[in-house]
């Protein structure tokens, strides 16, 4: 049998099939090329997302017009999750990183199926703990005076998260060195110092740490 679009969903994928069947007829498969706007900062929420193919990128714009990359965002990744819980405008700049497809499920819609099936209400709010843990990371990270640290504490999550010693990079280096408010090349060599200090060993966007514990010795 053919996978549902909502299989895969980290919303939809532990709720009944019943309520699944429910979503199915929502929705709309749009598609996007690459560096097309999907929804803008400040205007208003219109529903929630669900990346089929590609990946979009989410970032922040600052009164500057300076852009702080949130995440990028792969298959079978959800955004657009607050405004299903009353959030009237987009807190963030939704963007195609590739050519893309996203089902999309329109906001009064798919509202109508949770004020039906309550149940549903956990998992969107967890989705949201999870964005709202992101969000605190990159600005942690920001706040942070050095480059090194950073990276240092980037890397350290990932390892946290990944829960191995060889760890895989959340995006393209470009883009994690932007979401670390860095230039790509003060991140790449932050990366090569960090290895040359016995620390990292690189394998493009593989890094292993060499000796796991003494990271938090630093």
């Amino acid at each position: 049998m053919k996978d549902k679009p909502t299989d895969n969903c980290p919303i939809c994928s532990t709720q009944e099939e019943k309520i699944t069947e429910q979503i199915i007829p929502l929705l709309q498969l749009k598609k996007f090329p690459k560096g097309a706007l999907i929804f803008e900062q400040e205007y208003p929420s219109s529903g929630l997302y669900l990346i089929r193919k590609g990946s979009v990128k989410i970032f922040k714009l600052s009164p500057a017009g300076k852009e702080m990359l949130i995440e990028i965002l792969g298959p079978q990744k959800t955004f657009g999750e607050a405004g299903l819980l009353g959030q009237d405008k987009n807190t963030e700049t939704a963007m195609s990183a590739e050519e893309s497809e996203i089902f999309f499920i329109p906001k009064s819609e798919l509202q109508n199926v949770l004020n039906k099936n309550p149940q549903l209400y956990q998992s969107v709010v967890q989705a949201l703990i999870r964005w709202m843990d992101k969000l605190h990371m990159v600005i942690e990270n920001i706040s942070l005076s050095s480059a090194r640290d950073r990276v240092w504490t980037y890397l350290c999550r990932l390892q946290q998260e990944q829960n191995r010693p060889i760890i895989q990079l959340g995006g393209k280096k470009h883009e994690v060195a932007l979401m670390l408010g860095l230039r790509p090349e003060t991140f790449s060599r932050t990366l090569a110092e960090l290895e040359a200090e016995g620390l990292i060993k690189m394998n493009h966007k593989q890094i292993q740490f060499i000796d796991a514990t003494e990271k938090h010795n630093l």
